[in-house]
């Protein structure tokens, strides 16, 4: 994470079949954090690009 970046802590509650199935599609040499973090990035640009 770059110095100075807020950061936005949670505690998730995810169906572990759900969450397995997504954590084994992530290369070993990407962290789980990392990974999510883009996930949630490609989604957010996906949802502004369909507004208005």
């Amino acid at each position: 994470m770059e110095k100075g970046v807020k950061v936005k802590k949670f505690l998730l509650e995810i169906p572990e079949e759900i969450w397995n199935k997504w954590k084994n599609t992530v290369p070993r040499s990407i962290s789980l954090n990392k990974a999510l973090i883009e996930l949630l990035k490609k989604k957010g640009e996906k949802d502004e690009s369909q507004k208005g």
